[in-house]
C-alpha cells in the first residue's frame, strides 16, 4: 500500500508546501505591517497600506472653492453697488445741469418777452453809435450799416441788454473811468443798472456822485463812466433822436416790478388798506421804510403820482415822545415842513401822519386804515 499510495503522499506533501509558504508569508506580512489584525486577510499591498494609513491618520485637506466663491461674489456686488451709486450720481448731477440750463433758458425768455424793441445809441457830438468790440468792451462807431453788434434793447431793472450776444452793458465797478463792459445779465448786479436823465444822460443807477455813459475822454476809445455831463455823455436813440428810455419808461427803471424810480429812490403805492404799524412792517420786510418827504422835489413828485386819497407816511409822535420824527427815530429835516394849515392838530390819539393828494401832511389815530407808500433805495 506505501508502494502504491506512496507518490501519494509525495503529491500531498508537495501540494502543502506552497500552504505553509503561504503561512510563512501571511507571517512575514505581519511582522511587516502589524496593522493588519486579521490573519485572514489577504496582506494588502505597501501601496494600499500607506493609503489606508494616510486616510485614518492625516487631517482633511481645507475646502477652498466655496470660500473663493464667496469672496467672488462679495466683490461682484460691491462693483454693482459702485456702478449703482455712479450711476444714480450721474442722473442727479444731469437732471442739476438740466434743471440749471432750463432756469437760464427761461429767463432769457423772461428778458425777451419784457424787452423793448432794438435800437442804436447814438452820440450827436460824435455822430457815432456805441458798438461792441473784442467780445466785451463798448467802443463808437459808424451808425451803417446797422448790425447786432450795435443794436441794444432796454430789460426789466433798468438794464441794457446788448442784442448780439445776450449780455447786459455794465462795469466792474462803480467808478469814474471805468470801462462799462457787457457781462451776464444779473438783475441783483447793482452796476447793470442804468436811468436816464434830462438833455440825454444815460446814467448809472443810485451813484452819488452821477456816473454818466461817456465816450472820448479815454485814450482807449472805448466807452466809460464819467463825472461829466457835456456832449460826449448825451445819447439818443438813432433815428428818432428821442430819449432812450422814450423806447420803452416801462422797463427802463430800476426799480423793482411795481414800484416807481425817481431820483435813485424807488417807491411802492399800496392798493390796499392798513394801519399805520402794519404799513410799516410791510415796508421794512421788503428791504424799505414808510416814505420820508424831505425836499421840494420829492413832495411835488408824491403830489403828482399819488393816487389814493390818503397815505400813511413815515412820521409819528411815539418814538420820541411829544416830539414828530420819522419812523427810524431821526428828527424831521429843520426847515422843512409839509404840515397841513392848523396841523398837526395833536388831538387824543393822533400819533401818526398820512399824505393827502395835495402833498400835504395830517396827524391821524394809528389805528385808522389808509394806503401807504413805501421808499427805499434802488
Amino acid at each position: 500500500m506505501e508502494g502504491m499510495y506512496g507518490n501519494v503522499d509525495a503529491v500531498e506533501k508537495q501540494q502543502e508546501e506552497p500552504r505553509g509558504f503561504e503561512q510563512s508569508g501571511k507571517l512575514a506580512c505581519r511582522e511587516s505591517f502589524a496593522v493588519e489584525e486579521n490573519e485572514y486577510e489577504a496582506c494588502d499591498p505597501p501601496i494600499l497600506l500607506g493609503r489606508k494609513q494616510t486616510e485614518q491618520g492625516a487631517a482633511p485637506a481645507p475646502v477652498w472653492g466655496p470660500w473663493w466663491l464667496l469672496l467672488g461674489g462679495a466683490l461682484l456686488g460691491l462693483s454693482l453697488l459702485l456702478n449703482l451709486l455712479l450711476l444714480t450720481l450721474g442722473v442727479t448731477r444731469y437732471t442739476a445741469m438740466k434743471g440749471t440750463v432750463e432756469q437760464a433758458q427761461m429767463q432769457d425768455q423772461q428778458l425777451l418777452e419784457t424787452a423793448s424793441s432794438p435800437f442804436m445809441i447814438y452820440n450827436k457830438n460824435h455822430q457815432l453809435c456805441v458798438e461792441v468790440e473784442a467780445g466785451e468792451s463798448l467802443t463808437a462807431a459808424t451808425c451803417h450799416p446797422p448790425s447786432p453788434t450795435k443794436l441794444f434793447r432796454w430789460v426789466l431793472g433798468g438794464r441794457l441788454l446788448h442784442v448780439g450776444s445776450g449780455r447786459c452793458v455794465g462795469v466792474a465797478q462803480s467808478a469814474s473811468q471805468r470801462a462799462v463792459r457787457l457781462e451776464p445779465c444779473d438783475a441783483q448786479r447793482p452796476q447793470q443798472h442804468w436811468v436816464c436823465g434830462e438833455g440825454g444822460l444815460l446814467g448809472l443807477a443810485g451813484v452819488t456822485p452821477p456816473l454818466y455813459f461817456n465816450y472820448g475822454n479815454s485814450i482807449r476809445s472805448v466807452v466809460m463812466l464819467y463825472t461829466g455831463n457835456k456832449e460826449w455823455s448825451r445819447w439818443v436813440v438813432y433815428d428818432s433822436h428821442r430819449d432812450l428810455c422814450s423806447r420803452a419808461c416801462d422797463v427802463c427803471t430800476p426799480c423793482r416790478l411795481g414800484w416807481a424810480f425817481f431820483q435813485d429812490r424807488c417807491y411802492f403805492y399800496s392798493t390796499s388798506l392798513s394801519a399805520w404799524d402794519m404799513a410799516n412792517t410791510s415796508c421794512a420786510a421788503q428791504g424799505a421804510q414808510l416814505l420820508t418827504m424831505d425836499s421840494p422835489a420829492e413832495q411835488k413828485y408824491i403830489r403828482e403820482t399819488l393816487k389814493a386819497p390818503s397815505a400813511w407816511v413815515g412820521i409819528t409822535n411815539q418814538v420820541l415822545k411829544g416830539a414828530w420824527s420819522w419812523a427810524n427815530g431821526t428828527l424831521l429835516t429843520p426847515g422843512i415842513s409839509y404840515w397841513q394849515a392848523r396841523e398837526p392838530s395833536s388831538r387824543a390819539g393822533e400819533h401818526c401822519a398820512l399824505v393827502l393828494p395835495n402833498g400835504h401832511w395830517n396827524d391821524r389815530p394809528c389805528a385808522e386804515l389808509h394806503h401807504w407808500v413805501c421808499e427805499g433805495p434802488v
